[in-house]
């Protein structure tokens, strides 16, 4: 048997959403934009949604909006991916790498409380829900507002997640969204902004477009002169296509299902991975109030174990089960290294993590007779 990490469950409506785009001959942004975005708002609570073609822009979209230049500092988790740091550096900024906790790869108020404390000039916090699972943004935003610090959320794992104080997408300045092929939503590539500031929101729209104050739905629906915009900010090119907000739009409806299915398979994990020795199941927040999107569904292998992660995952491969890993953390890339003078003892919580971390298989079309392949690999692969 064979076991991707991830395969797409393509419905009839997403098809049905595809062609109606296909027939309109509107492929750019357009009507269906414009519908997706006011959905996702309805849908995490939030004023303004601003789609975008992809996380990484909206990331992006949001520190700029924020002005965020250089000179600025802003703290960012080690255990993410490439992106959220980058970010930072295409506005001439500086990220601040902090260390996460080793039991849900999370950055913690306690972290963020001694971060400020030691780094005044750190202007934003950009905390990643990693892998579904919300961080405690209650205390986080806390402890952001007493320090005058603003808060741009990496959810490109967590949508739908929610904590005390309401949905992710709700309890940051900004929140930004991944529709990656293989995130918990997907239109191949995307992404969306969230905000309830409305400058915030005004500027993202503008900036997403080449600093246009019209799109091209806009020029093409009114009755003035449809060729005239003018550029009001050197913009750049992150709009979404319609054809890509269609898709979205037809998986909306079905998000609280899906999270309810890859639920269902991490409580089946959990179930059956609690007597491997030398094996954590992680990513878990005690608190009732955390409704965990499941993005993920990771563990890690602890130093003593008879096989090592690369090893285990060739291992499971070699037995028709693909996993993955998330993440190298940043403060071993070589780009952090040498630009940030990075050591490995200055995170202690994403090394007890990262060599050892893999991810299973945990989407909504995994069948149980696949989920018992990978369980009763990963089995054979540990015990022998």
């Amino acid at each position: 048997m064979q076991v991707p990490f991830f395969r797409l469950d393509v419905t009839d409506d997403m098809r049905s959403a595809a062609d109606e785009v296909i027939a309109s001959g509107w492929l750019t942004s357009g009507p269906k934009v414009q519908a997706f975005e006011a959905a996702f708002a309805q849908a995490t609570g939030a004023r303004h949604a601003v789609a975008v073609n992809s996380c990484t822009a909206a990331l992006h979209l949001a520190l700029e909006a924020l002005g965020v230049g250089p000179g600025d500092r802003v703290l960012v988790p080690t255990m993410t991916f490439a992106a959220t740091a980058e970010v930072v550096r295409y506005l001439g900024a500086d990220p601040v790498l902090a260390d996460v906790c080793p039991e849900t790869a999370l950055l913690t108020p306690e972290v963020v409380e001694s971060a400020l404390a030691r780094d005044p000039d750190i202007s934003v916090c950009m905390p990643v829900h990693f892998g579904g699972l919300p961080c405690d943004m209650q205390a986080i935003g806390d402890i952001c507002r007493a320090h005058d610090v603003r808060i741009v959320d990496d959810a490109a794992h967590a949508l739908p997640a929610a904590d005390t104080g309401g949905p992710v997408g709700t309890l940051a300045d900004a929140t930004c969204f991944s529709f990656y092929a293989n995130k918990t939503l997907t239109t191949g590539e995307g992404g969306m902004l969230v905000t309830d500031d409305d400058a915030i929101a005004a500027r993202a729209r503008v900036m997403r477009l080449h600093g246009m104050n019209r799109d091209a739905w806009g020029r093409f629906t009114v009755d003035t002169a449809r060729w005239e915009y003018d550029l009001v900010a050197p913009g750049y090119k992150y709009n979404m296509p319609d054809i890509a907000a269609a898709l979205g739009l037809s998986q909306l409806d079905r998000r609280h299902c899906d999270r309810d299915a890859r639920g269902a398979i991490a409580t089946a994990y959990d179930e059956a991975l609690g007597d491997l020795p030398n094996l954590r199941r992680c990513g878990r927040r005690t608190a009732a109030s955390v409704e965990h999107a499941w993005h993920l569904y990771w563990i890690v292998l602890e130093p003593d174990a008879p096989i090592n992660r690369n090893a285990c995952i060739d291992a499971l491969q070699a037995l028709g089960v693909s996993c993955s890993v998330h993440y190298k953390p940043l403060h071993r890339m070589t780009y952090w290294i040498e630009q940030l003078d990075c050591t490995p003892e200055q995170f202690p919580g994403a090394e007890a993590i990262w060599r050892g971390c893999f991810s299973l298989p945990i989407f909504p079309a995994l069948t149980s007779s696949e989920q018992g392949h990978v369980i009763d690999s990963l089995h054979q692969v540990l015990q022998g």
